[in-house]
């Protein structure tokens, strides 16, 4: 299980890694390398891709052909195992592989099936990375304008994923490229840009490179001081972190200038600093031949023509020996006849796409026509709908104003009724209340008769006679009242009893003549009792609905 983890470990630490490589630390790298080496034969099949991958990119620069071999296996597995990612990884290690070892035909194949796989995943990263690297190959073989396409496409992405160190790399990459192309001021503007980011970011070995470059455009176009200037501010910063290949650069640029100068002894000190470098290295051809290129246009100005010829010959076999006409030609070719076959099958793509949109026309135009029927099949379906249901509402409308205008006069009619009937039940309780009064006033009349002179009592007895002419019938005008009550009142009496069901039959004939706000006087005579009997009545009403003292008796049953 141990040993599993550390492979994932690796394995998830391996797998960006290609985005960083050119900022690396050897002696980081190596530590890495040698981690992998132990990790490798360990791992199964499907996670050997990776390690191979980030082996392989590990020794672009220590080891070409170390690369081309696990870059070779991990091209097999990830074809094997259909994993797209890993297969443009492997692509864009054989082709840096191929390309360290000069070996440009294979290397431009490679790089370009690696950008078509990195073009159907989408990588931002992995992407810009694969247009660089052939960018960088176009510019190693003289393809220039080539080459600025592929920066100028590495440069946009960096831009739209906003990675300020790369778009640093971007401007002086093209700078180089305008510089090949002689466009000087050109080349300085994107130099210009790149240092500004490169000081931000205080990347010191990219400083060193951009100010080298900005020193060598100077130079070319005569403007020595600036160039001196910015080649001297280099060199100081290369010693400082002790980066030889530009220090190798540097001085020989710098021999350069003090030659146009005319300060030979200067110019053949550089020359000799930087051969003294060159020759700690193994892999210094390329640098040979500018130190030799240098001291014979160093020996050419000081008129010692002989030494001048012997170094430019060796200048001419070296540069003979790193980059032949044949390489060239091949490549040129080659390049030519994978683009006409890529053409090809884009063309034939067309054709396909050109058949497709032609149907896909066709379609559209009877979906469209289609489309229009039904839609005047259903403008006209809806018109006809609004209309019956325009209609419909109409006629709706009025009956249902007719309606809410008869509810209302039934209403009034019979609130109307009510009124009229609440109006007759007060009024007759009146009557009854008025006519127990005349009875009570008769009895009282009848008590204080003189019954001692009968001449005297026959005339009182006329006399009440004529006063009290008409009859009364007392029950029956109290029964028709108490009927009517219950009719009117069936509402209130069947809540009051709901509510109060402990309250007497005569409790609740007192509550209804209250709510009729008759007095407790004329409810005394409606019932035929006394005054005082009715206060103790209202007494024990309030008593049984447990109002307080400031409550009114009259609007809490108003209120039920």
């Amino acid at each position: 299980m141990k040993k599993r983890f550390l492979i994932l470990l690796l394995i998830s630490c391996s797998v960006y890694s290609q985005k960083n490589i050119w900022d690396e630390n050897p002696y980081d790298s190596q530590l890495e390398l040698d981690s992998l080496l132990t990790v490798l034969p360990k791992a199964i099949k499907k996670e050997r891709i990776p390690l191979l991958n980030r082996i392989a990119e590990i020794y672009w620069i220590v080891n070409p052909d170390r690369t081309i071999e696990y870059a070779t296996e991990a091209l097999q597995l990830s074809l094997e195992f259909g994993d797209k990612n890993q297969e443009g990884y492997a692509l864009i290690n054989l082709c840096q592989g191929y390309l360290f070892n000069n070996i440009y035909d294979k290397a431009l194949k490679l790089g370009l099936q690696s950008l078509e796989v990195r073009k159907e995943i989408g990588d931002d990263y992995d992407l810009a990375f694969t247009y660089r690297t052939l960018g960088w190959l176009y510019y190693d073989i003289g393809y220039y304008n080539k080459a600025l396409e592929y920066h100028v496409k590495t440069l946009k992405i960096h831009e739209k994923i906003k990675d300020i160190q790369r778009i640093a790399y971007s401007y002086n990459s093209i700078g180089l490229i305008h510089d090949k192309k002689e466009d000087y001021y050109l080349a300085l503007s994107f130099f210009k840009k790149s240092l500004l980011l490169k000081k931000e970011l205080n990347n010191k070995g990219r400083i060193a490179e951009t100010m080298k470059n900005i020193g060598v455009c100077y130079s070319k176009i005569n403007e020595l001081e600036l160039s001196r200037e910015f080649l001297e501010s280099s060199l100081k910063i290369s010693e400082e972190i002790n980066d030889n290949q530009i220090k190798v650069e540097v001085l020989n640029e710098l021999a350069k200038v003090y030659l146009k100068l005319g300060d030979f002894n200067k110019c053949a000190q550089f020359l000799t600093k930087s051969r003294l470098i060159i020759m700690e290295f193994v892999e210094n051809k390329e640098w040979i031949i500018d130190n030799d290129k240098e001291w014979s246009n160093y020996y050419l100005a000081i008129g010692d023509y002989k030494k001048a010829l012997r170094s430019y010959k060796k200048y001419e076999m070296g540069k003979a020996e790193i980059f032949s006409n044949n390489k060239s030609e091949k490549l040129t070719e080659m390049r030519i006849l994978y683009e006409a076959e890529r053409s090809e099958s884009e063309i034939k793509l067309l054709q396909q796409q050109r058949n497709l949109e032609a149907q896909k026309k066709k379609y559209l135009l009877y979906g469209f026509v289609l489309l229009m029927v039904i839609g005047v099949l259903i403008v006209l379906s809806l018109r006809n709908n609004i209309k019956k249901k325009k209609a419909i509402y109409t006629q709706s409308s009025k009956l249902s104003k007719e309606k809410l205008k008869t509810q209302s006069l039934l209403r009034e009619n019979l609130e109307h009724k009510l009124d009229f009937r609440m109006k007759e039940l007060t009024n007759l309780a009146l009557f009854i209340s008025q006519r127990s009064s005349i009875y009570k006033d008769l009895t009282t009349s009848f008590k204080s008769l003189n019954f001692t002179s009968v001449d005297q009592l026959k005339k009182d007895i006329n006399s009440l006679i004529k006063e009290y002419t008409f009859k009364f019938d007392f029950n029956e005008d109290i029964q028709k009242f108490h009927t009517n009550v219950e009719t009117l009142q069936s509402d209130f009496l069947f809540k009051i009893k709901e509510k109060y069901p402990k309250l007497t039959e005569k409790e609740i004939q007192l509550s209804v003549q209250v709510k009729l706000k008759l007095s407790s006087k004329e409810i005394a005579n409606l019932n035929n009792i006394s005054l005082n009997s009715v206060e103790i009545g209202r007494h024990r009403l309030r008593k049984k609905l447990n109002l307080e003292k400031k409550e009114n008796l009259l609007e809490f049953l108003q209120k039920i």
